[in-house]
Parts: structure tokens; C-alpha cells; sequence
């Protein structure tokens, strides 16, 4: 009798997917750990659409800010203040649903900031003395009093801060869009209405060759005629302005609370929450 062959099954790995949605305590523990100097910014800003239906309310007005080396506990500050107070411009009460909590990406160099922010309040004064003579002097001497510190330090917070974390906001949640940034390793996810917010970690880019696609993708949505000659030829994808936009350094994202949902990406690999997306487990 011959003998029955032996067969060799051979079974394909499994490729786990791991994207983890994150409570607000996880996602802090995620995020770069400040240095000596460093502080983490958390802020109420005004954000949505009917704050235009607001005198006197600028879109995007920072109301609150609040700092500290631990990101959570600025955080949850930010939150309870949000929950608790009444913002009012004159007598017309702000939606809370256009208070929103964001903190900026990057931790900020609060020693280097306040080089910074002295010397330039002290030059502004001078030049404000320098130029007293053939002025109204009251008029001077009220510019002098008036000018607040805490807004020429925010103003120059760009200039003490290292950038740890480069956000991408995506403005869609279409799989195909998402799709352009394949072989950018992501670690972060934040999900907005109408899209992903990416966090990029500097240490994670092995080569330059993903910064130059990072930059050169964010470019072509920038400019009509760059995308229609390199993504809009070969995707299909419409073109829109900033449908892909690379943030700077002192980029402002929304803490993952009140709908706003984190997720982690364990691989770095945007392929794992493309399918996750595709799952249906966001939202």
C-alpha cells in the first residue's frame, strides 16, 4: 500500500489591527513628556460657525488659558471652567457648544518665552518714548498702560517652542483621502466633524523621504494648478483647498472631550486606521 503524501499547510499571518481608542487620561499619557522649562497650554477658545452671529466675538478668541507641566490637569481645569461658567459678551451669553477645550500640540519653553516676550515688551515701550516728541502725550502714556503682557507673550509663543509633534488636518473622512498619506508613520488620531486631525511624532520619521511627501501633499492642496499636475492627475480626488493641510508648530487641537474622540495608532501605520475607519468604529 502506498503511503498517503504528506501535505504542508501553510497559514498566511494574521495582521492584527491596533488602533486604540483613547480615554482622555490615556491620551495624556501618550503625549511628549515637557522638558525642565516646558509647559503644556490648554485653552477655551470660540470656535464654530455661529460665533459669527456674535458681536463682538472673534472666531477662533481665545477666552481661557491655563498651563502647567501636566497636561491633565491644565486639561481638566480647562474643562471644569468650560462646565461651570457663563462667558458673556455684554449681555449676550456665549453657546456652549462654541466653547471648545484645545491645548497647542507642542509643549512651550516658558524660560526662552519670557526672554522673548521682556525684551520685546521693553523695545516696544522705548520706541513708544522714542517717538513721544510732536505726540499727544496722553495719547502715548495711554498706549504704555494699556499694552498686556499675557497677550505679547502668546503672541510670541512660536519662537520657544521645539517642534515635537507635526499635525495634519485632514478634512475628510473619506478612506480614499486618507489614503494619500501611506508611509506617513501617524501615532495620533483625533477625530473632528468633519475630518482627522494626525500627530506626527518627529521620532518616528526614520527618513526624510516622509517629510517630503508630508510637505509636498500639503503643498498640492494649497495650490490648484501643483495638484491638478500631481495628486488630481493620478487619485481622482476633487480638488478642494486645504482638504490636506500641514499645521505649524504652535497648532491648536481639540482635547478629547464633548465628541471629540482620540485613538491610537500602535503600528504607526495609517493603513491600520484606514481600516478601522472602513470598520465603522469611529464616531
Amino acid at each position: 500500500m502506498r503511503p498517503f503524501p504528506r501535505y504542508r499547510f501553510i497559514v498566511p499571518p494574521v495582521r492584527l489591527l491596533v488602533v486604540r481608542k483613547l480615554t482622555l487620561e490615556e491620551f495624556s499619557s501618550k503625549l511628549p513628556k515637557p522638558a525642565e522649562d516646558d509647559y503644556y497650554v490648554v485653552a477655551i477658545v470660540v470656535k464654530g460657525q455661529g460665533s459669527k452671529d456674535i458681536p463682538g466675538v472673534r472666531r477662533h478668541a481665545v477666552l481661557r488659558r491655563y498651563w502647567s507641566k501636566d497636561f491633565l490637569q491644565a486639561a481638566n481645569e480647562a474643562i471644569a471652567v468650560r462646565e461651570g461658567t457663563e462667558f458673556r459678551v455684554g449681555d449676550k451669553v456665549i453657546p456652549k457648544d462654541l466653547l471648545k477645550v484645545m491645548y497647542y500640540v507642542n509643549p512651550i519653553d516658558f524660560l526662552k518665552l519670557s526672554y522673548t516676550v521682556v525684551s520685546s515688551f521693553i523695545q516696544d515701550k522705548l520706541n513708544l518714548i522714542m517717538n513721544l516728541r510732536g505726540k499727544d502725550y496722553e495719547s502715548v502714556r495711554k498706549q504704555l498702560a494699556s499694552q498686556d503682557i499675557f497677550s505679547v507673550a502668546f503672541s510670541k509663543m512660536a519662537k520657544a517652542t521645539e517642534k515635537h509633534v507635526i499635525m495634519v488636518d485632514v478634512d475628510s473622512k473619506a478612506p480614499g483621502v486618507l489614503s494619500l498619506l501611506e508611509g506617513i508613520p501617524v501615532r495620533l488620531v483625533v477625530e473632528t466633524r468633519r475630518g482627522y486631525h494626525l500627530h506626527v511624532y518627529k521620532e518616528d520619521v526614520k527618513d526624510n523621504e516622509a517629510f517630503r511627501k508630508l510637505y509636498s501633499i500639503g503643498k498640492a492642496f494649497s495650490d490648484s494648478k501643483n495638484f491638478n499636475s500631481t495628486i488630481g492627475r493620478v487619485s481622482g480626488i476633487p480638488w478642494k483647498e486645504k482638504l490636506i493641510e500641514v499645521k505649524g508648530v504652535n497648532a491648536l487641537e481639540y482635547v478629547p472631550v464633548s465628541g471629540f474622540n482620540a485613538f491610537e495608532i500602535e503600528g504607526r501605520d495609517l493603513r491600520e486606521f484606514i481600516e478601522y475607519v472602513k470598520g465603522g468604529n469611529t464616531g
